[in-house]
C-alpha cells in the first residue's frame, strides 16, 4: 500500500516538475531528486520556483528596442527613411551571420541578432525577421515582431511622402526612381492583402511609364514595367513597353529576351519566333543564357 502511494507520488511529482521545468532538464532532474527523497516537501517544490531577475543583458536590450522604436517614430519620412539595400557582399555576410545567430542555443546572441537588424531597418532582413517570429524564445520573437511592424510602418510613410510629390511633380527622375523602388520593395514584403497587391502593381506601372518618359535610359524601368504589365494583364501596354525597349537598346540581349518572353506568355508563336530570329540576326555576342534560349526554341520549345 505505502509503496503504491510512493509510487503514485513520485509520478505526479516527474508530471508537475516536468512541466514547470521542460527547458531546463538539469534544474527538473534536481528537484525531482529531492522531491523523491523528500516525500510531501518535494511535491511543493515546483509551487515556489523564485522568478528570476532579468539579467543586466536582457535589460540592456530592451532598452535598446524602446530607444530605437522611440527614435523611429520621431523620424521625418523621405526617400531614404529605409535602408532599402545593403551592398550585395554585406549583405550575404549578415544574413549568413543572423541565421547563425538564430540557429544557436545562446538566447542573448538571438536576441542581440533581432536588435542589430531593427538598427538597419533593411528590408533584406525580412526573411529573417519572419523566421525569428517563430523561434521558440518569446523574446527573440516579440523582438522580431516589433522590427517587422516598424519596418511596415516606416515603409508606409515613406510611400505617403513620394507619393505626394510624385503628385507634384511626374517629371522628377529622382523622385520617379525613389517610388518606384519603395513600391517596387514594398510589393514584394508580403505585407500586402491580394487587392492592394494588384492596387499597388498598377501604381507601380504607372510612375514606371512616367520614369521611362522622364529619363528613356532608365533600362530597368522597362524591363519592370514589362513585367508589373504582365501581371495586371495589361499586355498592350506590356507590348508597347517591349516595344520601346527595343527601339531604345537594340544592342541589349534583354531586349531580344523581353520581347520572346513577352510573346510567350501571350501565346503568340509567330512574333515569338519572329523575335528569335531577329535576336539570331542581331551583331549582339549573346550570353550562354542566351544561347541556351535560341537553341531551346530553336528546336520548337
Amino acid at each position: 500500500m505505502f509503496e503504491a502511494l510512493y509510487i503514485a507520488y513520485l509520478l505526479v511529482c516527474a508530471l508537475m516538475i516536468g512541466l514547470r521545468f521542460r527547458r531546463s532538464p538539469r534544474e527538473a532532474w534536481v528537484r525531482f531528486s529531492f522531491a523523491a527523497a523528500f516525500p510531501v516537501v518535494g511535491l511543493t517544490l515546483p509551487l515556489f520556483r523564485r522568478r528570476p531577475q532579468r539579467d543586466t543583458d536582457t535589460a540592456q536590450r530592451e532598452l535598446q528596442l524602446n530607444e530605437l522604436l522611440t527614435a523611429a517614430s520621431l523620424d521625418v519620412p523621405s526617400a531614404a527613411s529605409i535602408q532599402l539595400h545593403t551592398p550585395e557582399t554585406e549583405r550575404e555576410l549578415n544574413v549568413v551571420s543572423i541565421e547563425e545567430a538564430l540557429a544557436i542555443n545562446d538566447l542573448p546572441s538571438r536576441r542581440q541578432a533581432v536588435i542589430d537588424m531593427l538598427k538597419t531597418q533593411s528590408l533584406d532582413h525580412l526573411e529573417m525577421l519572419r523566421l525569428a517570429v517563430s523561434n521558440e524564445d518569446t523574446e527573440t520573437s516579440h523582438y522580431a515582431a516589433s522590427a517587422i511592424m516598424e519596418i511596415k510602418r516606416k515603409l508606409n510613410l515613406t510611400i505617403q511622402a513620394l507619393a505626394v510629390q510624385y503628385e507634384e511633380n511626374r517629371t522628377d527622375r529622382e523622385v520617379l526612381a525613389s517610388y518606384a523602388e519603395v513600391l517596387r520593395d514594398y510589393i514584394r514584403s508580403g505585407f500586402l492583402d491580394r487587392q492592394t497587391y494588384l492596387q499597388l502593381r498598377q501604381t507601380y506601372s504607372e510612375v514606371l511609364g512616367h520614369w521611362i518618359d522622364a529619363d528613356p535610359q532608365a533600362e530597368t524601368a522597362y524591363i519592370e514595367k514589362l513585367d508589373a504589365d504582365l501581371e495586371i494583364g495589361d499586355y498592350a501596354s506590356a507590348e508597347q513597353t517591349a516595344g520601346r525597349y527595343m527601339e531604345r537598346f537594340p544592342e541589349k540581349e534583354e531586349a531580344y529576351l523581353v520581347m520572346i518572353k513577352l510573346y510567350y506568355v501571350l501565346r503568340l508563336p509567330h512574333k515569338l519566333e519572329a523575335a528569335l530570329e531577329q535576336l539570331k540576326r542581331s551583331p549582339i555576342r549573346l550570353s550562354n543564357k542566351s544561347i541556351t534560349i535560341v537553341r531551346y526554341w530553336s528546336k520548337g520549345g
